[in-house]
């Protein structure tokens, strides 16, 4: 490792491999925006669409496709001031994450444009209508030294976000996504 990146490591280390507090989606998981999700993939499985047929499945009740965690857990697009108000207070009050103090020493060294390199998502258990908001916690597992990629130097960065509901603190989900953090002014189009 060059003597950038061994500093820019030393910098990162607090951050890496520590669990940052919990978000919560905007709203409960809740049927209509189950549907609207279904609608959008087109995904006709009736154990989504059902609740009598759900009911007489292994799961026991209308559930949401695994793969809608990421668009369930979503923040609001809009709220009133009164409640944007509320919960920039409460975000103010939370410690800074080990995600967002990583992103901010990125900053520093000009890495500040994103591309999502990779995503992968694991499922763990059903959820659904009745369990409540979807939590998200996140993880940096890992940065990669500095590199030289065709645009331009940059690091891999890669993180875990754990999904867990509201009513029973289930972790029903994980997803380990890989970033390319890099210098974009002046990068080729």
């Amino acid at each position: 490792m060059d003597e950038a990146s061994a500093a820019l490591h030393a910098r990162l280390a607090p951050c890496i491999g520590v669990t940052g507090p919990r978000h919560w989606s905007a709203r409960p998981i809740e049927q209509s925006a189950i549907w609207n999700f279904l609608e959008a993939v087109e995904d006709g499985n009736p154990v989504y669409w059902d609740d009598e047929l759900a009911a007489s499945t292994r799961f026991g009740r209308m559930i949401a496709p695994p793969h809608a965690v990421f668009a369930l857990s979503m923040p609001a697009f809009w709220l009133p001031d009164w409640l944007a108000e509320r919960q920039a207070n409460a975000a103010a009050a939370t410690p800074p994450s080990p995600l967002a103090t990583a992103r901010a020493i990125l900053a520093e060294h000009g890495f500040t444009t994103v591309t999502v390199v990779n995503r992968e998502e694991e499922y763990f258990a059903p959820f659904g209508p009745g369990d409540g908001r979807l939590s998200i916690e996140e993880r940096i597992v890992s940065v990669s030294p500095i590199k030289q990629t065709k645009v331009g130097a940059g690091v891999f960065y890669t993180f875990d976000l754990d999904y867990r509901t509201e009513r029973d603190d289930r972790l029903v989900a994980r997803a380990r996504s890989v970033f390319l953090l890099y210098n974009g002014e002046g990068a080729a189009g």
